[in-house]
């Protein structure tokens, strides 16, 4: 088919969101074109470790694991403020769907992870499950990856989490050479980078278009203020793409817009690790159609760290996830006061960073410091350095808690009372200041060879530091859509021919997250209810 279309649905970005989207559109029999602003497939779904959390997934049942929906859905309510429950219903409702549906139509095979939900203890919790990831699957005749995809970080993309837990790679562990190379060689990837070729392969073979380097500017409408319709898509004196039936939204978030940041998140995360695509597109281009918006203050939060030198291709800062640091034992963080203030080890950590002074205003754990002690240095990789590895420039060494706090700028008191007291309990495996290590997901990061997967002393010289920073994996704001994706006008009627899914709609999930895999579970779900529905002209 002919790029210039008109196509029967335009999807803007190539993430899961969008390329589940253009599949579902296809396979209901429209001509679909895929326009990616970047050089780069994928955007940060490639660059992620591809966890798909789908409650209730038919893999579950097939491995003997019990889950019910009414349960996810309780579980899904018991952790969310401000969402409208009918989007966390259709959500659970989709979501095995949507598992079955990727796996009928492209070359993916889903396999069970061991990760649990990140409060598994609460009501309609579990253990383990609901998190899938793909099998590797073969680039075949898409190309490299290194032409495909923006750089991946850690590990190469060839090996799964769960050989990543099984060889301890986060916690000192040596990659499988062997492994590696035989999957390099037949040109197989996993992770993020597996799940997007996947989507890729099945786009293709159903006839989508694709095109990247093509960034969408606006939107064509009809109608008069107030009453348009979305029509298609333009880019900036470019070319303009006519959608017959619908424009489906899904090239992510506002987090690489430095003002909207500052002008709309409700805390200071300012250091994203996603590929520098994220710039607001979705929230620009729906709010200009007349779209409503809603949390616009929320976003993925995550903490990072920042080596001087990590950068993307184009020059912008690459912050990089705090795994290990955060997990395992002989390690804490504190704030510029010396004091510990939140549960290291878990999944909502850095949530602490939005909390504010109530003297000053001003964010009260930020700067932050990861303080680990030569019992961990022997042990586990610091923020990027592996055993016996000399630190990184972002990280320093002290011979005494006076010395280090003296380099950090940390209250040298408090901090050697902090050392004090968290060192008297954890030499009993205790936390009672912050019940560290005593849910699930703490201690499935935590190393399973140690006396205790995630408490130790931070007591044996010399002391390291290195300063953890308020970042994210992308936004939660953008327009307000109902059950089947459509984007609403903010009297809540449906903008007709508009869509949206993943990181460019408000998100269905939070504030903060539900467990591992929840970004892009709910990415592939809504961009499989967005193409469905907008091929099916619902709305339209």
């Amino acid at each position: 088919m002919s790029h210039d279309g008109p196509h029967d649905v335009v999807i803007v970005g190539s993430g899961a969101a969008g390329l589940c989207a253009a599949l579902a559109a296809a396979v209901e029999g429209a001509s679909v074109l895929v326009l990616e602003g970047s050089d780069r497939w994928g955007g940060a779904t490639a660059v992620s470790a591809g966890q798909v959390w789908a409650p209730a997934n038919h893999h579950m049942a097939e491995a003997g694991v019990a889950d019910d929906p009414r349960d996810a859905l309780a579980y899904l309510l018991g952790r969310t403020r401000g969402r409208d429950p009918h989007l966390a219903a259709a959500f659970v409702d989709a979501a095995p769907r949507m598992i079955r549906f990727l796996e009928e139509h492209a070359p993916i095979r889903f396999t069970p992870t061991t990760l649990p939900d990140s409060f598994a203890e609460a009501p309609g919790g579990r253990t383990h499950g609901r998190n899938l990831e793909v099998a590797p699957v073969s680039l075949g005749a898409l190309g490299t990856a290194e032409d495909l995809f923006w750089p991946p970080p850690f590990f190469a993309p060839v090996v799964t989490n769960e050989e990543i837990t099984r060889l301890r790679l986060v916690t000192g562990g040596t990659p499988p050479p062997g492994l590696i190379e035989e999957r390099t060689a037949a040109g197989r990837v996993a992770l993020g980078q597996g799940l997007v070729v996947g989507l890729l392969h099945g786009c293709r073979a159903r006839g989508v278009d694709l095109l990247r380097g093509h960034r969408v500017t606006g939107l064509l409408t009809t109608g008069a203020p107030g009453a348009t319709a979305v029509t298609g898509v333009r880019m900036a004196g470019g070319p303009e793409f006519r959608a017959r039936r619908a424009v489906v939204l899904a090239c992510g978030g506002f987090e690489h817009d430095r003002a909207l940041c500052a002008r709309l998140l409700d805390g200071p995360y300012a250091h994203p690790v996603t590929p520098p695509v994220g710039r607001g597109d979705a929230l620009r281009l729906a709010a200009g159609a007349g779209a409503a918006l809603a949390h616009t203050g929320e976003c993925w939060s995550w903490p990072v760290t920042q080596r001087p030198d990590a950068a993307w291709p184009d020059g912008t800062p690459r912050p990089e996830l705090t795994l290990a640091e955060r997990m395992l034992p002989h390690v804490i963080w504190v704030n510029s006061a010396g004091r510990r203030f939140v549960n290291e080890s878990s999944h909502n950590v850095a949530l602490a960073f939005a909390e504010l002074d109530p003297a000053t205003g001003h964010p009260r754990n930020t700067p932050a410091w990861a303080v680990a002690d030569a019992r961990y240095r022997a042990r586990y990789p610091f923020v990027g350095a592996r055993p016996g590895q000399p630190l990184p420039p972002h990280a320093v060494e002290a011979a005494t808690p006076a010395e280090l706090a003296a380099r950090t700028g940390i209250d040298p008191g408090t901090l050697t009372e902090t050392l004090r007291r968290f060192n008297e309990f954890a030499a009993r495996g205790l936390d009672p200041d912050h019940g560290r290590g005593t849910t699930h997901y703490d201690r499935a990061g935590g190393d399973p060879t140690a006396p205790h997967p995630n408490l130790g002393t931070v007591a044996e010289p010399p002391l390291c530091a290195a300063r953890i920073l308020p970042g994210s994996v992308g936004t939660k704001g953008g327009p307000l859509t109902d059950e089947q994706a459509r984007v609403l006008r903010w009297n809540g009627d449906p903008l007709p021919g508009l869509y949206a899914a993943g990181n460019a709609m408000a998100g269905a999930i939070g504030p903060g997250i539900v467990s591992p895999g929840a970004t892009i579970g709910s990415a592939l779900t809504w961009g499989w209810i967005a193409g469905t529905t907008a091929a099916r002209g619902a709305g339209g």
